[in-house]
This record gives structure tokens, C-alpha cells and sequence, in this order.
């Protein structure tokens, strides 16, 4: 996509460690400039790790309602923007919600980011699964590319390669996807031995000017924070992506993978429907992403941990990407037994 903020010189970014040194880098370098509030709001639920990010570089953290028993839940999430201070930085999920599994519509979105732009608030997005949602990268940056393109509004952008490009530094979760690199099939190997995090922290600014001052503010918490950042798996991303060949394969592997995981969904769902398990499961293939909340106790999480070997957070966080035609229905059926 032609983008106009790019073809301006309005965005300066810096390569940083995946996605949390991506969102750790943008809070400093939002904790140094005075344009903004130091407060920062966050979803509940959210990533776990949002929270202490924020915190650990001096904003004070907000949380509100974002997730009802059928989506998201907009009336909370309008009352904390209108209730927000100018310029208080609000952490957005692009896509693929972690942990719900709801994501606002395009015409949600459209909605958030009209008020975003009337309170003068600052969006903050948490890409992580680009392309692991609707199994179209384009599609899942559509809130990013509306607010910079349409709103014209200042953001930063947090984005993740871990998980969309195999770098999550898992060997068994990855292997399947390095057929897809070809002549970088070797590096690839050990990338996935060494767990090479690549993201990108970026700021869409008011003009070239301002955009060349965060670009040299940025270089200078970079310094500070880590020297350099390493170049292996930034090599693989960049030859990628600016590689046609490899780009189109990649496009079609992120397809395979969206597919399956919505696979799974749909399957998880069907046995537990079978079953005749207590629950609201429809939420299960209408959700999106690698992840969903199964309504569990504690004490049946840890049940099911212990008796079971199935593994999830204490609030009942769940990875979707985990179940397979081999473990689906058992996973089903210890569901169903505790229910």
C-alpha cells in the first residue's frame, strides 16, 4: 500500500527487540517527549505483560472493560476515552485481540478512531499477528493505515515478526515453516535454535521535521537500552520482504497458518458442541486470533493442569495454535469432564 505518511517522511522508527522491546522502546521515548500525558490505558483483559511494560518506565496504568460476552465492548471503551485526558496514550490490539479473541469491526474501528481524534488521544498499537488473523496481512493492519491514512492522526506502531515470520524461538511450533525461505532454509534452522526476536517501533508524526527528531531520539534510547540491535533476524525480514518471490510464499504461508488455527477453532467447538458441554462454544469460531478465554475457575485450570496436562494461564488463557488433530478432542473431552 502507497502511504502517504511514508511518501511525507512523517514516520521514524528503529528496529527493536520484537514486540515487547518494540512497546518498552515507545514508551520511553513517550515518557521523554512532553507532548504527551503520563497515563496509559490499557484493555482488561489484556496481554500480561502490558501492564509492567508501562509501569516499569513511569506511566501510570489505567485499565477498561474491553470484552462482553459477544464482542467488544464499546460502551466501556468510549466512556475511558471521553473520560481520558488529552493526550493520554491508549495501547490498541491491531488485530487479533490476546488475549478475547474480539476485535472491533471496520466500522468500530472507524468509530474509536473519530473519538481518538476529537479527545486529542494518543493510539499506541500492539501489532503482534498481523496476518495470523484473517489470514491477510492488509486486512489485519486496517485500523493502523485508517487512522494514519484517513485521521491523520499521531500513533506509534509496535509490530512483532516472532510469530508471523517463525522467529518465536520454538523448534517443534516453527519447523514446518521453514520450507517456505528456500535458499534460507539453513539460517533459518538456526534462527529457530536461537530465537532471533525482530520487531519495529514506529512513530507516525505531524511532519518531516518532528518525524526527524523522534527518528534521532529513538537512536539515542536505542544506544542507551541495548547499543545495537542484533542484524540476523532483521536480515531475515528484510530479505523477505523485499524479495518478491519470497513475499508471495510468505503471503500464502501466513494464509496456511490463519487457516489452520481457524481450523481448530471450528473443531474445538464442533467436539464440545458433540458432547453436550455446559458453555457459550460459538464464542470459540467467532473469535480470532491464537488465543481465547474458556470461562475456567483457577481450580479448574490447575485441575485440568495436573490431572490432565493441559496448560493454560490462570485465567483460562488459551492457545488455540496448541491444539491439533491428535489432541483436539481429548482436550474437548477434559474440558467437558470439569464442566
Amino acid at each position: 500500500m502507497d502511504s502517504t505518511a511514508i511518501r511525507e517522511s512523517r514516520v521514524a522508527s528503529c528496529q527493536a527487540l520484537s514486540g515487547t522491546g518494540a512497546l518498552h522502546m515507545a514508551g520511553m521515548m513517550l515518557m521523554r517527549t512532553s507532548i504527551c500525558d503520563q497515563t496509559g490505558y490499557i484493555t482488561n483483559p489484556s496481554w500480561s505483560n502490558h501492564r509492567q511494560l508501562f509501569e516499569s518506565v513511569g506511566f501510570s496504568v489505567r485499565e477498561f472493560n474491553y470484552a462482553s460476552s459477544s464482542g467488544v465492548d464499546m460502551q466501556s471503551l468510549f466512556r475511558a476515552m471521553t473520560e481520558a485526558d488529552p493526550m493520554s496514550i491508549f495501547v490498541l490490539h491491531a488485530s487479533a485481540h490476546n488475549p478475547s479473541g474480539w476485535d472491533p469491526t471496520p466500522e468500530q474501528w472507524r468509530k474509536i478512531g473519530a473519538l481518538m481524534k476529537e479527545r486529542t488521544l494518543f493510539p499506541l498499537f500492539d501489532a503482534a499477528y498481523l496476518g495470523l488473523t484473517s489470514d491477510n496481512y492488509d486486512e489485519d493492519a486496517y485500523a493502523i493505515r485508517y487512522f494514519a491514512e484517513e485521521l491523520n492522526l499521531q500513533m506509534g506502531v509496535c509490530i512483532s515478526f516472532a510469530k508471523s515470520m517463525g522467529m518465536y524461538g520454538s523448534v517443534g511450533s516453527q519447523v514446518n515453516l521453514c520450507f517456505t525461505f528456500q535458499y534460507l532454509l539453513s539460517l533459518t534452522r538456526s534462527l529457530i535454535l536461537m530465537g532471533e526476536r525482530t520487531g519495529l517501533c514506529a512513530f507516525v508524526s505531524r511532519n518531516h521535521s518532528i518525524a526527524t527528531n523522534v527518528e534521532s531520539n529513538l537512536a539515542q534510547l536505542i544506544r542507551c537500552d541495548i547499543s545495537n540491535p542484533p542484524a540476523f533476524g532483521a536480515g531475515i525480514v528484510a530479505t523477505v520482504l523485499g524479495d518478491g518471490g519470497l513475499f508471495s510464499q510468505w503471503q500464502r504461508d501466513l494464509m496456511t497458518m490463519s487457516s489452520r488455527i481457524t481450523g481448530m477453532r471450528k473443531r474445538l467447538f464442533g467436539e464440545l458442541t458433540a458432547l453436550g458441554t455446559p458453555g457459550d462454544w460459538k464464542k470459540l469460531t467467532q473469535q480470532k486470533g491464537m488465543f481465547c478465554v474458556l470461562g475456567l475457575t483457577p481450580d479448574r485450570v490447575h485441575y485440568v493442569k495436573k490431572f490432565h496436562h493441559i496448560y493454560m494461564a490462570e485465567s483460562s488463557r488459551f492457545s488455540i495454535a496448541g491444539l491439533n488433530e491428535g489432541n483436539v478432542r481429548y482436550v474437548a473431552e477434559c474440558i467437558h469432564q470439569i464442566n
